[in-house]
């Protein structure tokens, strides 16, 4: 049934329909006597006039009983039926939970106002429908947490809504309302449960796994205004990490537009340093995606702070991307062999690399037995075939990395007596099997993923046809924690990679000997080691970015340990960090907004990095109320539109709608029509005996 009665008990007055019933059938029963001078005249009317009297006085019975029945419902007060009937939430003890989103999308402006601030004063306006004695709980979404619990008449409550501020961070809505309802002490028989988001992704397997538990409540969700102006930067990267000073830098950028307007001499600006080197004017339709390339030079070395911008729309989070990464003057380079030949060829290859020595500052030494490692002045180190490693050697080594080093390294013929433990307990170096031979064939090499990789950036006519093939190799055993890059056909890795503090290490299983592989005749040899050298003399672990709300790890040579941490956040906002002594480092947990953060050491600017916007708080199409029939089920759901009528709407999809009114129209009507038809007059009988 879809309708239901607030005063039941008048239905008995519909038997009143009985009245014109009684009275009709009385009037058919009376004869009423007529004298005519002709039977004639009697004949012509028994096929025409009397028929139609007798379907006239027909129709005035119905009138009249449709006239009583609708002043009857009237006076029972019709509504339609309800997804909470008033009279049943009135009787009742109910609990009432708001979830507010108060993500990043949540501050895309509708008009005047933003959608976190719609929400805001739509959920005050909704309260009021509500029993004053309901039992009320708010919860927002970034950080998730209770922030009102009482009654709908408490003073707190206007002051609770007003405190839920707009951020830069993303929500788990799913899980904000798992946890909002799973509080065992909600026992009232009523619980009914608003969500006021923009719900743009559906909901991940724990929510449908708690699905169950959730029957007993009755949901609402307000659907907020479609986005109509908005232009969103959705990814800008670097075409290659080789970031030296005078090499052009050129930056990858995607552009998406994901309102409803075109957007006409939209300029889309790159800024170095707070100046602009690029620009590009277009314009964008509706739900489309554009790719650019800007190409700039560095502007000086150091920690080089750039923004890919946009103007000012409807949701301004997306407008920026924010990019910090070092530019290096010069990268210093130690060449550690076991002979003149093999240190010649790779300082061969090197200066290829950089034939007018303008940033490879290159350092040879003969050094078979790594005995002691004198690295104070060195970004990169590469060792070639190394015979041993003392314990002394290692802890060199150990200092090296954990103060930002990196290592390329050449894996020789290999004698176990001669390498100390601590170069696989300490630093993490892959232990050696033994030494593997091909016989009359060749081990290829190939990439084993398309993860990210250091052969992603390098500019090879054809990559594979540069792979190297093998003839003798290191068989090394690799943890979870190592990362192929290359690896040779029988799935032994030949390219590995590794983390020791804030340094890096490339392990290759093989030397460059032709007696061992054709790595060094190969054309990809000097992209593949200037992209590792790259890698390895850059501070790209302290300028990396980091998503809105995860903590940053900031890597601190041991000598500054003790100095002044200080962070500033994008507003200006300053924070004193202990170093964690024993890790060598800073781990720094508030970035909770959207920018560049600058790290300073004793007042003097140490890095920065900058924060990305959670990929889920891109703007993407909504969830439809045909989506969250499918996850509640209609009769534990209802859809509601944002809209100026919502109070009303709601009351209506809450309540049910009052039908009296209609009723009442439909009684005048018909009473209208009554009277029109059994207006009095002459009868037809009368006036065809006149005639």
């Amino acid at each position: 049934c879809f309708v239901t009665f607030l005063s039941p008990s008048i239905l008995w007055l519909i038997g009143a329909i009985g009245i014109p019933i009684a009275i009709h059938i009385f009037s058919l029963m009376r004869v009423n006597k007529v004298e005519f001078s002709s039977i004639r005249f009697i004949k012509e009317l028994k096929t025409s006039s009397i028929r139609k009297i007798r379907n006239q006085k027909l129709l005035l019975l119905l009138l009249r009983i449709l006239i009583i029945v609708c002043l009857v419902m009237m006076m029972a007060q019709p509504v339609t039926k309800g997804f909470m009937p008033g009279w049943i939430s009135a009787e009742q003890d109910s609990r009432l939970v708001f979830v507010i989103d108060n993500s990043a999308s949540m501050s895309v402006m509708n008009g005047e106002k933003s959608i976190l601030d719609q929400s805001k004063s739509i959920a005050m306006t909704l309260i009021s429908h509500f029993n004053p004695e309901t039992n009320i709980n708010i919860f927002q979404t970034c950080p998730p947490k209770l922030i009102y619990s009482g009654l709908q008449n408490s003073s707190g409550l206007r002051n609770a809504l007003k405190s839920v501020s707009p951020t830069a961070s993303y929500d788990n809505l799913w899980d904000s309302i798992i946890k909002g309802l799973a509080d065992e002490t909600m026992a009232e028989p009523i619980k009914e449960c608003v969500v006021l988001s923009d719900m743009m992704h559906a909901p991940d397997s724990l929510f449908y796994k708690a699905i169950d538990n959730l029957k007993e409540w009755k949901f609402y969700f307000i659907e907020p205004n479609p986005v109509e102006n908005n232009v969103g930067v959705v990814d800008a990267s670097l075409a290659h990490r080789t970031i030296t000073l005078g090499q052009l830098l050129k930056l990858d950028t995607r552009v998406k537009s994901t309102g409803n307007e075109i957007k006409h001499n939209t300029p889309l600006e790159l800024i170095f340093n707070d100046q602009r080197v690029g620009q590009v004017v277009t314009h964008f339709d509706p739900q489309k995606e554009k790719e650019f390339l800007f190409q700039a030079y560095p502007p000086e070395a150091g920690i080089l702070e750039g923004i890919v911008t946009l103007p000012k729309d409807d949701y301004e989070f997306d407008n920026k991307w924010y990019l910090s990464f070092p530019i290096m003057d010069e990268i210093r380079c130690a060449i550690i062999g076991a002979d003149s030949k093999e240190i010649s060829m790779v300082e061969t290859i090197l200066k290829s690399i950089d034939p007018e020595n303008k940033f490879l500052k290159i350092d040879t030494r003969i050094q078979p037995n790594l005995s002691r490692l004198f690295l104070e002045d060195i970004d990169v180190a590469l060792i070639h075939n190394p015979s041993a490693i003392s314990k002394e050697g290692i802890e060199d080594l150990d200092k090296f990395l954990m103060e930002g080093g990196g290592v390329i390294w050449f894996q020789g013929n290999y004698n176990e007596d001669q390498y100390d433990s601590e170069l696989f307990s300490k630093i993490g170096f892959p232990r050696i099997g033994k030494m593997v031979n091909s016989g009359q064939g060749m081990f290829k090499t190939n990439i084993p993923h398309e993860g990210p990789n250091v052969f992603q950036d390098i500019r090879v006519r054809d990559i594979f046809k540069e792979m190297p093939e093998v003839l003798k190799y290191a068989k090394t055993n690799v943890s979870s924690k190592i990362k192929i890059h290359l690896e040779l056909n029988n799935n032994d890795p030949f390219l590995i990679e590794f983390d020791r503090g804030s340094g890096s290490i490339f392990y290759f299983s093989s030397i460059l000997d032709l007696r061992w592989n054709d790595l060094s005749m190969r054309g990809i040899i000097v992209p593949l080691l200037f992209r590792l050298i790259i890698l390895s003399g850059t501070d790209e672990v302290n300028t990396s970015a980091v998503l809105v709300d995860e903590s940053k790890w900031i890597s601190i040579e041991e000598s500054k340990l003790r100095n002044k941490w200080e962070v500033v956040s994008p507003s200006g906002l300053r924070e004193m960090i202990v170093p964690e002594y024993d890790r060598e480092g800073i781990l720094f947990e508030n970035t909770t907004e959207l920018g560049i953060y600058q790290v300073y050491s004793n007042g003097e600017k140490f890095t920065s990095f900058p924060t990305r916007l959670h990929y889920k708080e891109y703007l993407s199409d909504r969830m439809q109320k045909a989506d969250m029939e499918a996850i509640f089920g209609m009769e534990n759901m209802r859809w509601i539109k944002s809209q100026s009528d919502i109070t009303k709407t709601f009351s209506e999809t809450r309540n049910g709608k009052s039908l009296w009114k209609f009723f009442l129209i439909a009684s005048i009507i018909f009473l209208i029509a009554e009277t029109i038809i059994g207006r009095p007059g002459s009868s037809l009988i009368n006036n065809k005996l006149n005639d």
